[in-house]
């Protein structure tokens, strides 16, 4: 049993999948509470959420390059497709978030909503076609 355990594990479980989520959770609430900081005081969804998007994910970037993936593209390679994904995932999440609101969703739970979304898929985004090692 306690072979098939191993074998399960190590066929299924990856190192980088609890850096990336270290990572992931980390810049998920630097990102949360720089947005509420500044909506409270501009009430602008896109101005907060590029803001506290931009430092997150700059984190977020350099972090998963060097620890979460161990990374080998360069920073230029690997950038332009963190940059793709990073704006992708902006539009998305900005989007939601402001439907939200107009629908009197507290601006505090609706940046939380799109997460739903963006989790489940980010890491296989990030690990297979952002920060894929050469081989």
């Amino acid at each position: 049993m306690k072979s098939i355990t191993r074998a399960l594990k190590n066929k299924y479980f990856d190192p980088s999948m609890f850096r990336w989520a270290v990572v992931g959770l980390s810049t998920t609430l630097i990102d949360y509470l720089i947005f509420i900081s500044l909506y409270s005081w501009s009430r602008s969804v896109f101005f907060s959420n590029l803001i506290s998007a931009s430092v997150a994910t700059s984190i977020n970037y350099f972090s998963h390059h060097r620890w979460t993936f161990k990374s080998d593209l360069n920073y230029t390679k690997s950038g332009i497709r963190y940059l793709v994904n990073l704006i992708f995932w902006w539009f998305m999440s900005s989007s939601i978030i402001k439907s939200l609101i107009a629908l009197s969703v507290d601006a505090k739970i609706a940046k939380l909503a799109p997460l739903l979304i963006i989790v489940p898929v980010n890491y296989f985004v990030l690990n297979h076609l952002v920060f894929k090692r050469k081989t």
